[in-house]
């Protein structure tokens, strides 16, 4: 989502008007579900995606004619066979898309894609609201704890309770598209080795903000991890005096030896973490096992704890584990919105 509107903020610098088109509702086996967005301008695409395919060629080039026309629509995608309104494709299901127009005049635009970026570049959540209403040419606007309301937007909207997750309401007659735009919680890793090094790209690459702590200050840099939000040179015995972790962040343990493992698994089942996972052999995660028993936490504590860390695909090398244990992050990410 960052990435499109810093695609977006540089289209405006260019004069360049742009249509963000947006998957407002979905159902049955679609591409993508609500919420997907792509930038579209005269060029074609520039940024994002709501699913490629028949689905995407025909909304780029709606979004082209709603650049001629300078007023936002609303489109109602079928995607079942044998019907004069679908598109040919055989998945089922439907999408209503929503296609806005954005000015590169408008300097509202400009000012959420700077607050978007703050926001992203701080881990501040903040929200995206679309007005869907298809009588209306259409406003977007922007909302944070911080800036409050932005945009040209009735003002009984800050009375709203903003929540994780994308919803439409109904305000003085206009619907809108109100939408999260961050992941709340903070990946926070454990150890700068080699897997620690593997694991940051892949997991920035699928918008986990990530932090590596280490207390070796050889590798805690921006050589070694060009990718991380944060970098900290921290005690593994102590690191509550560095961080605190809330009960939306995860925790991955990854060190260099069986001793920070255990210390830092110790402090971790002492923290609100929605998850805790500890790299290892059998042998090695018996011995943590039975270590955590002897420190007197029960069973039922130590079972917090996803050991081994990652899903079971038989990873051996540091680009295979990065994967796996990405896989599942995304699996317990998906599950707070279920």
């Amino acid at each position: 989502m960052r990435k499109l509107f810093l695609r977006l903020g540089e289209a405006i610098k260019q004069r360049e008007d742009t249509v963000l088109v947006t998957v407002t509702a979905s159902s049955g086996s679609t591409p993508r579900g609500a919420g997907a967005r792509m930038l579209v301008s005269n060029n074609g695409r520039l940024a994002g995606t709501i699913g490629g395919g028949a689905v995407e060629f025909r909304a780029e080039k709606l979004a082209k004619e709603v650049l001629k026309s300078k007023k936002g629509r609303a489109e109602q995608f079928i995607l079942t066979p044998n019907n004069s309104a679908d598109l040919g494709m055989i998945c089922g299901g439907n999408v209503a898309v929503f296609f806005q127009y954005l000015s590169y005049k408008d300097p509202v635009i400009a000012i959420i894609c700077e607050e978007i970026n703050k926001h992203f570049a701080t881990n501040q959540q903040c929200w995206l609201i679309t007005e869907i209403t298809t009588t209306a040419v259409g406003a977007v606007g922007f909302y944070s704890l911080d800036t409050g309301l932005i945009g040209r937007l009735t003002v009984e909207l800050q009375k709203r309770i903003f929540k994780q997750g994308q919803v439409q309401v109904v305000v003085d007659g206009a619907t809108y598209l109100i939408e999260s735009l961050l992941e709340v919680g903070k990946v926070f890793i454990f150890g700068a080795g080699h897997v620690g090094q593997a694991v940051v790209p892949v997991l920035k690459m699928l918008g986990f903000y990530c932090v590596v702590l280490d207390d070796r200050k050889a590798l805690v840099t921006k050589e070694f991890f060009p990718d991380a939000d944060e970098r900290i040179i921290a005690d593994l015995g102590n690191i509550a005096e560095k961080i605190h972790i809330s009960e939306a962040d995860y925790a991955v343990v990854m060190t260099r030896g069986h001793q920070f493992d255990f210390e830092l698994a110790r402090q971790l089942l002492k923290t609100n973490a929605y998850y805790i996972g500890v790299m290892g052999s059998k042998q090695k995660i018996a011995v943590q096992i039975k270590r955590l028993k002897e420190s007197g936490f029960s069973m039922a504590e130590i079972d917090r704890i996803n050991m081994p860390i990652g899903l079971k695909i038989n990873a051996e090398t540091p680009a295979e584990l990065a994967i796996s244990v990405a896989g599942e992050l995304i699996e317990k990410r998906a599950a707070l919105s279920k």
